[in-house]
């Protein structure tokens, strides 16, 4: 076979020596650069998946215990994760609780009792009363079978009440000066500590009649005794029935 001459090849000369060594030269260039350029770019990958193990492992150092290493009688080194503490357990206390009383409570329960106003007696002179409370009285009509005092007087706590006054009641800031309640013709027991009006028969009093201006119990018109008020000069005037 006949081969081409250098007109046939493609229709270019042929290359000189010098010619093939210098393309053989720009290729090995562009190899070498383009490895140069994949060693960086490899490096720079490497530096940040390093940098990011780095960071993991330095997480998990704090998280986990120091391992112990221990050297064995053959002159090996065991290493074993250190003991993790156990969780702290609280242990009920057997002692009862005990509770303090709040003072404020206290305190403010003494002054709602030292701002209670004082029980208020709406008793006039001349009224009756069937019984005598520390906080209340019970008023009755006079001359009933309840009625037991009748009020002679009533003034602020403390007021002196007459000399010849059957009794006297303070409640709040009110005393009550109080006479048996006498009505003529009804009968009272003053046996007690208190009169009690009761029927007419033993072991009680009839009223046979009430002497105003007068300390002489010898007027009771037909009767043998009374009860004298010389402060108030009056009299009544009863027998036994």
């Amino acid at each position: 076979m006949t081969q081409p001459g250098p007109e046939e090849d493609g229709g270019n000369p042929p290359l000189s020596p010098q010619d093939k060594r210098a393309r053989v030269g720009a290729t090995a260039a562009a190899i070498a650069i383009a490895a140069v350029v994949t060693s960086i770019v490899l490096g720079i990958g490497v530096a940040a998946l390093l940098a990011t193990a780095g960071s993991d492992e330095t997480t998990e150092d704090l998280a986990a215990p120091a391992a112990v290493e221990t050297t064995t009688a053959g002159g090996a080194t065991e290493t074993s994760p250190a003991p993790v503490a156990p969780p702290s357990v609280l242990v009920p206390s057997t002692a009862p609780p005990t509770t303090t009383p709040s003072t404020v409570g206290i305190a403010g329960s003494a002054n709602k009792e030292a701002k209670q106003a004082p029980p208020k007696v709406e008793v006039a002179a001349g009224e009756c009363l069937s019984a005598l409370g520390e906080k209340e009285v019970a008023k009755a009509s006079c001359g009933s079978p309840e009625s037991r005092y009748k009020v002679s007087g009533a003034g602020p706590a403390g007021t002196a009440c007459p000399a010849d006054a059957d009794s006297s009641h303070t409640i709040g800031e009110t005393t009550l000066c109080l006479d048996i309640d006498w009505v003529v013709g009804s009968c009272v027991d003053v046996s007690g500590d208190q009169p009690q009006r009761t029927e007419c028969g033993p072991g009680g009093v009839q009223v046979i009649s009430i002497l105003p201006d007068t300390v002489d119990v010898n007027a009771c018109p037909s009767a043998d005794r009374g009860f004298v008020y010389d402060q108030r000069r009056f009299v009544v005037c009863i027998g036994d029935r």
